[in-house]
Parts: C-alpha cells; structure tokens; sequence
C-alpha cells in the first residue's frame, strides 16, 4: 500500500478548509501539524480537530491520535504536567508500526508513562518516530490562524485553551535546536480497505508488544 494513500497529493495545506482528516464535532474548528524534522517525504502532516466549549491543545493530539489509526505518540504523566515524549506515524501505510524499544501503545495509539528513551526508533525505516527527552525534545508552536507565524509556545498543551480558527505544531528539535513546523500535507482519511490493514497489523503486533520496564527519569523539565 503507498504512501498516497496515507496522504493526499503532496502539495501544501493553507487552510482549514484544506484539511481532510477532522475529528471531533462542534462548532469550533483547529489545526494540528506534526513535523518529523527526518526528511521523510512528508515529514510535515496536517490534521483537523472539530469542539463545542473549551477544549486544550492536550486534548486536540489526543483526539487526533485516537482517531487516526496511523498516528502514535508517547506522552509523560508527571506531577507538573503532560509532556510528549515521541510521536510516530505509518507514513508507508503498510497497516504494521511498532516501536524499538517496544512501547505499550493501547488501541487507540497511546501509550503514557515516565520512560523516555531517546534511543528509540522505529521498527520499520520506512515510518516516522521521533523521540526525544536528554538530546532532543518535540517543540511546541502556537499560531492563531493560518496567515499567522508560528510562535514558541509559552505553555504547555494542558493549559494552551484553543480558539477557533488556531493552529498548534509540533516540530521535532535534534540536539535541541528547534525549527518551526514546515508546510504540511494534509493527512488523509483511510479508505475502507486500508482500515481494515491497519486493524489486522495492530492485533498481530498486539500480540508482540510488552509493557517497558518503569525506571527513574533523570529528569523533568
């Protein structure tokens, strides 16, 4: 399966209206872009996340994640807050993603815990996965609409209150030099037949995965 089903025609998005993969429901609409920093055509992604209310850029990558069955993310659970440890993406759309070394991500492509480990990779070269927590680190960018330039988010996604039209980033920094999200390609929806790869290849690697083993973070930033 190519990569052209995993992502519409690699040309850049502008807008809102240039998203195809939405989540959610309401009358409120946001951007979320994921940038890989890996030179993997297209390292950049777009996605589009829909609420009624108030709603957090924590719970956008949630939702968005949860929805998506080719995006994965690890994230930390400490007292002060959420933080993202690494994200990942099918990008060869063969329905298969797995992690070295292995993550407990549940059905919905999440995992939480306290165990960064910048060493990590994924098992497939032909995959996105990026983390980082000693030697790099996912940077968080804001902007309020698409015209906007992104800026270096003074929060953390928790506490980041989304209005509509916003757009958050996540833009990989190796060595801790940190870039801005680039032009993204919208993510597109999975057809009916990729859905069910994709379903198949998580229950076969459920079957492979064990939870890492807890050791102490050396330290929280």
């Amino acid at each position: 399966m190519g990569v052209a089903v995993a992502c519409s025609a690699q040309l850049a998005a502008a807008s809102l209206d240039d998203i195809q993969f939405w989540t959610g429901s309401g009358a409120n609409r946001a951007a979320l872009v994921i940038d890989w920093q890996d030179a993997q055509a297209p390292q950049s992604l777009l996605w589009g996340f829909r609420w009624d209310g108030t709603a957090t850029g924590l719970d956008m990558l949630q939702a968005v994640v949860t929805a998506d069955p080719r995006l994965y993310a690890h994230l930390g659970q400490f007292g002060w807050g959420t933080a993202v440890f690494g994200l990942g993406y099918d990008l060869n759309d063969n329905g298969v993603f797995a992690v070295n070394p292995p993550v407990a991500f549940d059905s919905g492509g999440l995992a939480v815990d306290t165990n960064p480990d910048d060493a990590r990779v994924a098992a497939d070269a032909g995959d996105h996965w990026r983390e980082g927590w000693n030697t790099g680190f996912w940077a968080y960018y804001l902007k309020g609409s698409s015209g906007d330039a992104w800026e270096s988010a003074m929060t953390g996604a928790a506490d980041r209150v989304l209005s509509d039209g916003a757009w958050d980033g996540y833009s990989f920094a190796a060595g801790f030099v940190s870039a801005a999200p680039g032009e993204p390609v919208p993510a597109a929806v999975p057809e009916p037949g990729t859905l069910a790869l994709l379903v198949l290849g998580a229950l076969a690697l459920a079957r492979q995965w064990t939870a890492p083993t807890r050791r102490s973070v050396p330290r929280a930033s």
